[in-house]
């Protein structure tokens, strides 16, 4: 491996983001190297195979975000300094339940020591990092992509990190290109799911019949994505030149469906099953966020431990459900060349997940 040509280094190349952007920057450069930060040695081994030959040009280094230089073996972190000519940080503690000091150890101050490498890589051209729509908290409406800050606050410590972590980002003196997906909720336009996220979680939830009521209006919009479409997108930006110094929002945008376009279709896809329908399942009411947390507060004063471990699951995540937002995507409709798709797949996802009872995919974050 020499510096002649791009090498590429990854944080979360086991994952579904930094795994598929990794595989489509090697299919374009058939010169292309890569490091790959590897914490869990066996779901590496596990996961490499989705690369066929090109994993022969991947090299797996030993070594771990939360650690003052990444854990990294010396020899190791020499040729890494050597050879990267740019990193995509894509790896992050995605559990909204986290306690704030927990997420920051991976998110935040992972991504602190990703930048001290950065610092020292003689021929590193950009640092890409792999953030979240949600930095904007509780904001609602029109988030733009140049907007950096939820003056309003955050529905978890998930997202309070990423946004911290962003702020490092912008501060250092590397070039950068910051990407946030909002939810990736399957694989491609098919409906593939192969890791559950809090999305799918909530939908088993319903399905169930454990939750009577949800925050939100069918007016507002749920912005989720493909992974198909984030990593061509990621790919496609990540050593454009115009990129440099920018903000890409990988969302729905203008085509997000309605909270109640998407309860429509999903609870039309349940009723479907005789022995769903038989259960007579209510579809959850829509109500106010402030309703919504009387209901909550309420269930938990009766005591009822089975109820309460189940909002207790969604109140990370449900809330945004209420923050109707919408996602501008002037920046990235421009430089990925193309619009994400219309979220037709949303009904095939749904359809996959009641198949195979929610149990036949990998549990793993998103």
């Amino acid at each position: 491996m020499t510096s002649a040509h791009e090498c590429v280094f990854v944080t979360g190349a086991s994952g579904l983001i930094g795994g598929g952007v990794l595989a489509r920057m090697l299919r374009r450069d058939s010169e292309m190297r890569a490091f790959a930060l590897v914490r869990d040695e066996q779901r590496w081994r596990t996961s490499v195979h989705r690369f066929g030959a090109l994993g022969d040009r991947i090299t797996p280094v030993s070594g771990d975000l939360t650690l003052r230089g990444l854990g990294l073996e010396y020899n190791i972190r020499r040729r890494i300094v050597r050879e990267t000519t740019v990193i995509l940080h894509a790896a992050a503690d995605t559990s909204f339940s986290r306690p704030l000091a927990d997420a920051r150890l991976a998110n935040t101050e992972g991504t602190r020591h990703i930048l001290d490498l950065a610092r020292v890589c003689g021929n590193l051209r950009r640092v890409a990092y792999v953030s979240t729509a949600f930095v904007a908290g509780r904001q609602r409406g029109l988030i733009m992509e140049s907007d950096n800050g939820s003056a309003e606050g955050w529905v978890n410590a998930y997202e309070r990190s990423k946004y911290e972590a962003e702020c490092l980002v912008r501060g250092s003196s590397v070039d950068w290109t910051i990407l946030r997906p909002s939810t990736v909720v399957c694989r491609d336009s098919i409906g593939v799911v192969s890791q559950i996220n809090a999305v799918h979680r909530a939908l088993r939830i319903y399905h169930r019949g454990l939750a009577a009521m949800m925050p939100g209006e069918s007016s507002d919009l749920l912005d989720v994505v493909t992974a198909d479409y984030v990593n061509d997108a990621i790919a496609r930006v990540i050593l454009d030149p115009r990129a440099s110094g920018k903000t890409f929002h990988l969302c729905s945008g203008r085509g997000a469906l309605t909270l109640g376009e998407l309860i429509d279709s999903t609870y039309g896809i349940w009723a479907r099953d005789p022995a769903w329908r038989k259960r007579r399942v209510e579809r959850a009411i829509l109500t106010d966020l402030a309703t919504y947390t009387l209901f909550t507060n309420a269930i938990i004063e009766t005591r009822d431990s089975r109820l309460a471990a189940v909002l207790a699951s969604l109140s990370h995540f449900i809330p945004q459900l209420a923050l109707s937002k919408r996602f501008d995507t002037t920046v990235t409709d421009e430089l990925a060349g193309a619009a994400a798709p219309v979220s037709s797949y949303w009904a095939a996802m749904v359809g996959q997940l009641l198949a195979a009872n929610w149990g036949a995919v990998t549990e793993a974050a998103a």
